[in-house]
């Protein structure tokens, strides 16, 4: 029998028990579409944090204080001093190093318009602009200065206005009290980032000098962010910072850093591996219903097998050899899951989108998940076809001729 016979013939058993196959073929498309849409996911999730990060800048490196990150987020240790600010800013070694942002961090009240709130306020150096690049909707940030002069005067995030002022509304120049203490509103600020937009968008920066004086009463910081001008040799930086910094710590070699150092591309890097590790995980357990669908694939076409016996027998009786029986099984097989994985590609590739379009991430589909895809989906059909359509091409013609 010619190939093509055989197609012929396969597609025809198919049509013949459309509900059957159509079962069968729904844990491959299960399958095929939950990889394809978790590998997606997880891809548009890295590129949209890739993208919010790259906005702050990848020529930006941070250090907090505290042995570890959680010391450091909690803010329970004070190890960072403007003592080190200004060793960093004087050592002349130093000359990769661009800017240098300042920030002491703590909770005030603050009242306005008869309105009293509790809210984070960040103690910044002018430079921080350069850091965390807002939209400035009204007014302006806080200049050099302002800064140098310790003025009272405070910039808002948007939300943190409408507390107070109500939507639409341009403050600047109206006085707010922070802790009983006067300010006037120089600016008005926004930032439209997903990761950090909540926290900026709800915040009031002042000047680093009144934040220590006035709210903190210390002088302890919370976290130093350092730009640089070539980023190929930041790493170098990075180094020379650390070792700047334990001398002045008196941390012996032994010893571990009383600071973390950590830049956005370490943060970046992080985050993309945690993420690919997730989804790899995700969707290997996704595959597992690919092998349900093979298993069901063996099942039917072992039913098939059954059902055809007396066909089996006749085409032999006629002439078809074994090898053509084992061929024409195994492209009903492979059809099968060939024409599952199809739907299961479109289907995948069509969820991707949708969820892209509603959670606000990238559309990203990998051509190696699809060609993945579609390769598993014919393995399956070899694998788990072959045993049921060896069975077939074994019959002997006349016990075939003679089942009832």
């Amino acid at each position: 029998m010619e190939y093509k016979q055989l197609l012929i013939s396969s597609i025809q058993a198919l049509r013949i028990n459309k509900l059957r196959t159509s079962l069968t073929m729904l844990g491959i498309i299960i399958g095929i579409s939950s990889v394809i849409l978790i590998v997606s996911i997880g891809q548009g999730a890295v590129a949209f944090v890739t993208n919010e990060l790259s906005s702050f800048g990848t020529n930006i490196f941070s250090i907090n204080p505290g042995g570890s990150l959680i010391s450091a987020t909690a803010g329970g240790s004070n190890t960072l001093t403007m003592e080190d600010v200004e060793a960093i800013k004087n050592d002349k070694s130093l000359s990769n190093i661009d800017k240098i942002a300042i920030v002491g961090q703590g909770t005030a009240n603050i009242s306005a318009n008869e309105i009293d709130k509790s809210f984070l306020i960040q103690g910044v150096n002018h430079e921080m602009y350069d850091v965390i690049k807002p939209d400035i909707i009204y007014g302006e940030f806080l200049s050099e200065e302002n800064v140098a002069a310790s003025e009272k005067v405070a910039v808002m995030g948007i939300d943190a206005v409408e507390d107070f002022f109500g939507e639409d509304t341009d403050p600047t120049g109206e006085k707010i009290k922070i802790n009983n203490i006067s300010f006037r509103i120089i600016g008005v600020g926004k930032t439209t980032s997903v990761l950090f937009g909540g926290i900026f968008n709800n915040m009031v920066f002042i000047p680093i000098d009144i934040m220590f004086d006035e709210i903190l009463g210390r002088e302890y910081i919370q976290e130093i962010d350092i730009s640089v001008k070539d980023v190929d040799t930041m790493n170098q930086t990075i180094t020379d910072v650390e070792t700047l910094l334990r001398d002045r710590h008196n941390l012996k070699e032994d010893e571990d850093n009383d600071f973390i150092i950590q830049s956005f591309q370490d943060f970046l890097s992080t985050t993309e591996t945690i993420t690919n590790l997730l989804t790899l995980m995700v969707a290997s357990i996704s595959a597992i219903s690919l092998v349900v669908g093979g298993v069901g694939v063996m099942n039917i076409m072992f039913v098939s097998v059954t059902e055809r016996t007396r066909e089996i027998g006749l085409l032999k009786a006629i002439g078809a050899k074994e090898k053509d029986i084992l061929i024409q099984f195994l492209i009903e097989a492979i059809v099968m899951t060939s024409i599952g994985g199809i739907i299961g590609i479109i289907l995948g590739i069509l969820g991707s989108f949708i969820i892209s379009l509603a959670v606000g991430i990238p559309f990203v589909v990998s051509a190696l998940s699809v060609v993945i895809a579609v390769g598993v989906s014919m393995i399956v059909g070899i694998v788990f076809g072959i045993y049921p359509a060896r069975r077939a091409s074994k019959l002997s013609p006349i016990d075939a001729l003679r089942y009832e």
